[in-house]
């Protein structure tokens, strides 16, 4: 973990107590279900943005707090029902919800989680974080459903990725920021705003990426899911465009037509000897140039200096 994670651990303490209050059960069953889950949640990105940008403009507050909370419930939900649709058996070491619980628990879970991220915000008196709540929750779906409609299509272009990527990562982490500068002038706040999105693009092609070059247990999950589930990211789309039209064919056959394990290790490893990886590293990092230059419109200073560490990690990362 690096050091600026580090010195966010007493914030994220506070974030972590607000989403176990918000979560809390008079059920015995249910509380029993929430402490059974532990800590099963994201990376904390979205909550350090919110933070972040908090202290780069201003003052962090209990509302920045509970933003952070409300922003990682949503995400946690959205990490219980891919964990599902993936088939995945563990996170981070430990089963997943829908393998230790079964799959309809899994379901009413990752809404209930939706549900209290919501009750977090009701009462804002910022009237414009409520339904700005709502649309990305809106998008984030919209996201999800656009990937699984898309599995399988060796004609996904860069384009269409780059709008499901923004939907189902960046458009949240567009938001942390947006709340960072909860009471910050308009041009302030649109200047979080776009650097959040820039960073989320950034962790999401990095994330792809990790999928295949990764160290399962730095990343806290089975490596090649992408492939073995159809979904075409960045590398996959470079790779298939690198081919002449005959290699591009089989390789189109490979992919479409995963039997087993070893497929899947040997598409990995075409991926990993490719030097596709590298190239959308390298889209990762523009899109962090790109979150930086967003940085010139928040004061500068330390806090400001800090968001800059934060977007160069995304890419250095190996988790």
């Amino acid at each position: 973990m690096i050091a600026i994670f580090a010195s966010l651990a007493p914030r994220f303490a506070q974030v972590e107590a607000v989403m176990t209050r918000s979560l809390a059960s008079d059920e015995p069953r249910i509380q029993q279900l929430i402490e059974q889950l532990g800590s099963f949640h994201g990376k904390m990105l979205r909550p350090a943005l919110v933070l972040l940008v908090a202290e780069a403009v201003g003052t962090v507050t209990a509302d920045h707090v509970r933003l952070g909370a409300a922003l990682e419930l949503i995400h946690t939900a959205t990490l219980i029902h891919d964990d599902m649709i993936d088939e995945a058996a563990t996170r981070r070491g430990q089963p997943t919800a829908h393998v230790e619980h079964g799959v309809s628990i899994a379901v009413l879970l990752g809404d209930y989680f939706y549900t209290h991220a919501f009750d977090l915000v009701a009462d804002f008196e910022q009237r414009w974080v409520v339904p700005r709540l709502t649309r990305t929750t809106n998008v984030i779906c919209r996201g999800e459903l656009h990937q699984m409609c898309a599995r399988r299509d060796l004609g996904l272009t860069e384009g269409e990725y780059e709008r499901i990527i923004h939907a189902k990562t960046a458009a949240l982490c567009e938001l942390a920021g947006e709340l960072g500068a909860l009471d910050a002038d308009g041009g302030v706040r649109a200047a979080a705003a776009a650097y959040g999105h820039a960073c989320g693009m950034a962790f999401q092609i990095v994330d792809d990426c990790l999928d295949f070059s990764g160290d399962p247990q730095k990343v806290g999950k089975t490596l090649a899911t992408d492939i073995e589930r159809g979904r075409l990211t960045l590398p996959l789309i470079r790779l298939l465009a690198k081919q002449a039209p005959a290699h591009r064919e089989a390789l189109g056959r490979q992919l479409l037509e995963i039997r087993s394990a070893d497929d899947v290790a040997r598409l990995r490893q075409v991926v990993l000897d490719s030097g596709v990886i590298a190239d959308a590293i390298a889209t990762a990092r523009a899109h962090v140039a790109d979150a930086k230059r967003h940085l010139k419109g928040l004061p500068a200073g330390p806090g400001r200096d800090r968001l800059g560490d934060l977007a160069d990690f995304i890419v250095a990362r190996d988790f």
